[in-house]
């Protein structure tokens, strides 16, 4: 088996797949089972400021009443779900500390690490004294580490919304929070946002001493989902925040991007992960660690065993270890001149590509016979291609389920 062993924010990891925050990390039973399926580490559900009449301003998030998920596969968004707990919730700090102090033991055990998680909202700026008590009593529980969760339904819209926002203010807004934090931070400190906020506010950060980043979801992902025999969204209001598989390609991008702004941090990063390929894959964009959440409410915490097996076999396979893999693709990603050069390397004019059918392969399926150019087309039980109409697209090769067709060079 590979050594999956990762070091992160100073501290060794068994292995990089981490349970992300969200219900995953509220309750004891949904942790324990996590724990036991071999989890690298888990991450509690963010804690928030208790409700006070008094502190102003109230979070700028959308809350939504309970049931706080929706599933989305009847309204044909499959691997979806939409994510309407917003804050203020019944979590407080108290309660993530007695949460962690219930599952230390076991998490030894297992060689899990403990991720604390807070949310930074509005009331606790407003209270700066509130925040510092609340870190201070979930350090006392001693996590591993403790992430800060500054995700655009945490804080006011304009200031992580940076298509609307004034870049010298998100960097100042994420700089007021992490200035608190690190007063009084005793575990290495995790600053949570979105790519772009990163993309702004990294450096202010660093500057600040935070040495660990979670590139996750956001204002990207904000949308509208309609029940069209209510004809009405599921949630009212400008916005739903959606979570899934449909992730999986921008997240790759938004980590690569991050991890191209220096190498003197360790990152984590979440969103669209179903399975060991988006593992390893988001790993080659370079993350140190990655997270998942929504797959695992689909599937059960038997996923994260499947998806560490999985990891390692590939690892086996190749006859590599992580540090081979971690970051691999970024140059590819972030650099024009890759681009280029693929270009120039691989574009081929139409008479030089040749489509192929494998007639053993093919079972008549018909799929690829749906060319919307009539490139190919049914020859009795068997698919048959027409060049005089085929521009060489390449959807075939990709559409059949056999992999009977290819396209030759």
């Amino acid at each position: 088996m590979a050594d999956l062993k990762v070091t992160y924010g100073g501290l060794e990891f068994k292995n990089p797949v981490v349970a992300a925050a969200g219900p995953l990390g509220r309750t004891f039973e949904a942790l324990k089972r996590s724990i036991e399926a071999g989890c690298g580490a888990v991450t509690l559900k963010s804690s928030n400021i208790e409700v006070k009449a008094e502190i102003t301003p109230k979070p700028a998030a959308h809350v939504y009443p309970r049931p706080a998920h929706a599933f989305l596969k009847k309204y044909g968004l499959t691997n979806m779900m939409i994510n309407w707990e917003g804050v203020p919730v019944d979590f407080t700090a108290e309660e993530e500390k007695q949460l962690i102090q219930k599952i230390r033991s076991m998490a030894d055990d297992h060689g899990c690490r403990i991720i604390a998680n807070m949310h930074p909202d509005p009331m606790y700026m407003a209270d700066p004294d509130a925040f510092r008590a609340d870190i201070e009593t979930i350090q006392s529980a001693e996590p591993d580490l403790i992430e800060f969760c500054t995700c655009p339904y945490h804080l006011p819209h304009e200031i992580t919304y940076p298509e609307a926002a004034d870049y010298e203010r998100i960097k100042e807004a994420q700089a007021a929070v992490f200035s608190v934090v690190m007063e009084v931070a005793r575990v290495p400190v995790i600053a949570k946002a979105n790519g772009p906020v990163f993309y702004r506010a990294l450096h202010a950060l660093r500057d600040l001493g935070v040495g660990c980043f979670h590139v996750t979801e956001g204002p990207l992902f904000y949308g509208t989902i309609v029940d069209i025999d209510k004809m009405t969204p599921l949630a009212p209001g400008p916005a739903v925040i959606t979570y899934g598989a449909h992730r999986r390609p921008i997240m790759n991008q938004q980590c690569a991007r991050t991890r191209h702004l220096g190498d003197n941090f360790d990152l984590m990063s979440s969103g669209g992960i179903w399975s060991a390929n988006d593992v390893i894959e988001r790993l080659m964009c370079g993350a140190r660690v990655v997270g998942l959440h929504t797959a695992v409410q689909y599937h059960g915490q038997k996923l994260f065993t499947k998806i560490i097996d999985g990891l390692s076999e590939w690892l086996d396979r190749k006859e590599m270890g992580l540090q081979d893999v971690i970051g691999k693709a970024v140059p590819k990603i972030v650099r024009q001149e890759a681009h280029d050069a693929f270009m120039r390397e691989c574009d081929r004019s139409v008479d030089q590509i040749r489509p192929v059918i494998d007639p053993e392969r093919c079972n008549g399926c018909g799929i690829c016979a749906n060319c919307i150019h009539g490139g190919i087309v049914m020859d009795g039980k068997k698919a048959a291609t027409n060049l005089d109409n085929c521009v060489r697209c390449g959807v075939c090769e990709s559409i059949c389920p056999v992999d009977a067709v290819t396209l030759q060079v």
